[in-house]
């Protein structure tokens, strides 16, 4: 993501932390709603955040997760109004929000920072897709087995029993992610553990048998 510039700010990292406002979240804190006003756009420098749609109905799904050196709130660089989506800390960390005058200003000053730019509303796009052709073509066990795949290959931690899943994780947030019912996806789970995949203890997950559960995503 990094560029360089002969002088001046060439990372989106030192835009913000030079020109941002340092902003400190603890674990399940809401940093905005859907409905509120979209003109912040926000850096994570510590922690994790989920972003999610939630239904009218109470039905929620998560749209993406944010870890150190993403952005997110990007909608309102290109002229979102009101957010359409939730953010939520996953745990405590820390931010730099920037208004979007003040970014769109920085941006055309500091050009260096445009593939950092694109690359995150590149990402967007892309999760968007992966969500529709999940819920289209795949059944839960299938959801899951890919929601896990891309969860240890993005925050996995290597450990002597597999690769354990680097944040806390509840039943609810993995049924959010997948699209499904709490309970429907504590059933995979539990089959997932009397066979030897995985190893789910109190808001952790370790990942035991990583073909076993590629095998399971192509079901």
């Amino acid at each position: 993501m990094q560029t360089t510039q002969t002088n001046g700010i060439t990372t989106l990292a030192e835009m913000f932390e030079k020109e941002g406002e340092r902003m400190h979240i603890l674990a399940r804190e809401t940093v905005y709603h859907a409905g509120s006003t979209s003109n912040t756009v926000y850096f994570i420098h510590k922690g994790k955040v989920k972003l999610s749609y939630l239904h009218p109905s109470g039905k929620r799904i998560t749209l993406g997760i944010r870890a150190p050196g993403d952005l997110f709130g990007e909608m309102a660089l290109l002229g979102e109004q009101r957010r359409r989506h939730h953010a939520e800390a996953l745990e405590d960390g820390e931010l730099y929000r920037m208004s979007r005058e003040v970014f769109l200003v920085l941006a055309r000053r500091y050009q260096s920072v445009y593939p950092a730019l694109l690359e995150a509303f590149g990402r967007w796009v892309q999760e968007l897709e992966e969500i529709v052709e999940d819920l289209a073509f795949r059944d839960i066990q299938g959801r899951l087995s890919r929601q896990l795949l891309r969860l240890s290959d993005e925050y996995g931690v290597k450990t002597k029993n597999g690769i354990l899943i680097g944040f806390r994780l509840t039943h609810r947030d993995l049924a959010e992610m997948i699209g499904s019912a709490r309970e429907n996806t504590t059933v995979v789970l539990n089959r997932f553990e009397k066979e030897g995949i995985l190893d789910k203890r109190r808001y952790q997950i370790v990942i035991k048998d990583l073909e076993g559960l590629k095998e399971k995503s192509q079901g």
